[in-house]
């Protein structure tokens, strides 16, 4: 591919370009290839006219890309002393600014050494978003200019909306002039909630759109990375020969519920681990390595808790 935009353009050029490859290191300029994380990719634009050098624009696309990827606890408190040319990839650059992009396994591990929190892999939301009025009818036009809103926010938080993504479904009901009823609910790992929030004075809908940023992205949070736990040798190798199935759990439970139930599944001694994969109030699902191939012990396990279990395709339905 290089060779190929060498061969287009002058040769004085192909100096001054090669030069500028020398000049800035690891800055690789070209086109870049189809996006796999398109969180790693950032637009620079500058309107104004005045396009900073490139590696002034590298830094100032450092904190959009935190922005995306670090949890909001963790956001504040980012170490100073990250280089962002450290983990850069390549610039292409363009006629009023350029696309950035960064390394994502070099961004990865650098996280990892310094234990910042973050999103490891993109985060994507079949968002349903309902507004009522305090006489109970659908605000449609208001429905749909708070979906654009989000639509066009929803990359700069590092997330994706598809309809084969788990539901995350938000409800808005007006209560009067100054209060609103905000419910969420759905298949993410967002706990869902309902809360009473009182409108300032000002702009409602600029406190709604605020509101439902805020959810978002504590959606988001709630797919944090965790690292994998250190094992020895001997416990890698009785994990890697043990079985894994996954638990669909049909019924309603309380976090309280969820966590108890999850604590008497990771303490049963044939159990090498429990992770959840989604939790809700309605339904959960954990992905649970075992320390042996026999699985029957289940179906007394979940009687005993008032609970039928039933094979499925993956492993077990239970309700």
């Amino acid at each position: 591919m290089i060779f190929a935009v060498w061969r287009r353009v002058p040769q004085k050029v192909v100096v001054t370009f090669f030069c500028g490859i020398c000049f800035f290191g690891l800055l690789g300029i070209g086109a870049a290839q189809a996006p796999e994380d398109p969180r790693f990719y950032i637009s620079m634009d500058f309107d104004n006219g005045i396009v900073p050098p490139l590696p002034e624009q590298v830094v100032q696309a450092l904190p959009i890309l935190w922005d995306r990827i670090i949890t909001q606890q963790a956001r504040a408190s980012m170490p100073k002393n990250i280089k962002p040319m450290a983990l850069l990839r390549r610039i292409q650059p363009q006629q009023q600014g350029s696309v950035i992009e960064f390394n994502a396994a070099r961004v990865w591990a650098r996280l990892e050494k310094d234990h910042i929190p973050h999103i490891r892999s993109i985060t994507a939301f079949n968002l349903k978003l309902e507004m009522s009025n305090a006489f109970g009818s659908r605000m449609t036009s208001s429905e749909r200019d708070l979906l654009a809103f989000i639509q066009q926010k929803s990359s700069g938080l590092g997330i994706q909306t598809q309809l084969s993504a788990p539901l995350l479904a938000i409800r808005v009901q007006w209560l009067g002039d100054t209060q609103v009823q905000v419910s969420v609910r759905g298949q993410s790992r967002l706990e869902e909630f309902s809360e009473r929030r009182v409108l300032q004075a000002g702009n409602p809908f600029l406190q709604i759109e605020t509101w439902l940023i805020q959810i978002l992205m504590r959606a988001r949070d709630a797919y944090q990375w965790k690292p994998e736990a250190v094992l020895s040798p001997s416990q890698q190798a009785a994990l890697a020969g043990s079985p894994s199935l996954q638990l669909l759990i049909k019924q309603q439970a309380t976090l309280s519920e969820q966590i108890t139930l999850e604590t008497a599944l990771q303490a049963d001694t044939r159990v090498q681990s429990v992770t959840p994969t989604y939790l809700n109030h309605y339904s959960q699902a954990y992905r649970i390595q075992l320390k042996q191939i026999d699985d029957r012990w289940l179906l007394d396990w979940f009687a005993k808790r008032g609970m039928h279990a039933a094979r499925h395709e993956q492993g077990w339905l239970i309700q």
